[in-house]
């Protein structure tokens, strides 16, 4: 299978992958002698435009992607994936559900970080990483890091059981998480109707 990247802007997609015949609409096509300034300034456009999907199209797309996040401040963060019995664990904050996750601490490997951001998100312990999932990668204008930066984030993912008292668990409310919820699978739709376009790659594995 052809890798193709996925990098959301809030609830816009690019998409990175192979050129295509016929190509998607709207397309744009980089080649070997693209440099960071030309994806630079077609970032620029981009974000100045209302288009909700945008395909770049390069050659070799895993060079062209690290080619792509050289153009931001790169921060990487972790999360989970937590799963109890047949429940997931997730989160509302601000007015949309979440799962837990957060920055990655210098030096600190991204499992330990999962498991960590966990803890404090979600108040439990004793979750422990079952596989990885596939990363989310996303850009954002920040406002606190750096200020006025344009961020790329990627998230590393990681399935974890939790065999605890389900009702431990309480909401880090400094983060702005106002509830906790175990969800089954027949309730996960409805939590993809509110959550981060990201996220829903990661979430729909459970449905």
């Amino acid at each position: 299978m052809k890798q193709i990247y996925k990098v959301f802007l809030n609830d816009r997609l690019i998409k990175i992958g192979l050129p295509m015949k016929p190509a998607p609409e709207p397309a744009v096509n980089f080649n070997f002698e693209s440099t960071v300034e030309d994806i630079r300034n077609w970032f620029d456009s981009f974000i100045d435009d209302n288009l909700k999907k945008i395909y770049l199209f390069h050659p070799e797309p895993s060079k062209f992607f690290n080619l792509f996040r050289s153009v931001f401040l790169n921060i990487d963060a972790a999360g989970g994936a937590v799963i109890s019995g047949k429940y997931l664990l997730v989160m509302f904050r601000k007015g949309k559900w979440d799962l837990p996750k957060g920055k990655i601490d210098s030096g600190e490997m991204p499992e330990k970080a999962a498991i960590r951001e966990v803890s404090e998100e979600c108040g439990i312990s004793g979750h422990t990483i079952v596989k990885p999932l596939p990363s989310t990668f996303h850009v954002y204008n920040s406002l606190y890091d750096s200020k006025g930066t344009w961020i790329f984030k990627e998230t590393y993912w990681f399935e974890m059981s939790y065999n605890g008292f389900m009702e431990c668990v309480k909401p880090q409310a400094e983060e702005g998480i106002t509830m906790i919820k175990w969800v089954s699978s027949s309730e996960i739709s409805e939590i993809i109707d509110n959550t981060y376009e990201n996220l829903k790659q990661i979430i729909s594995l459970y449905i």
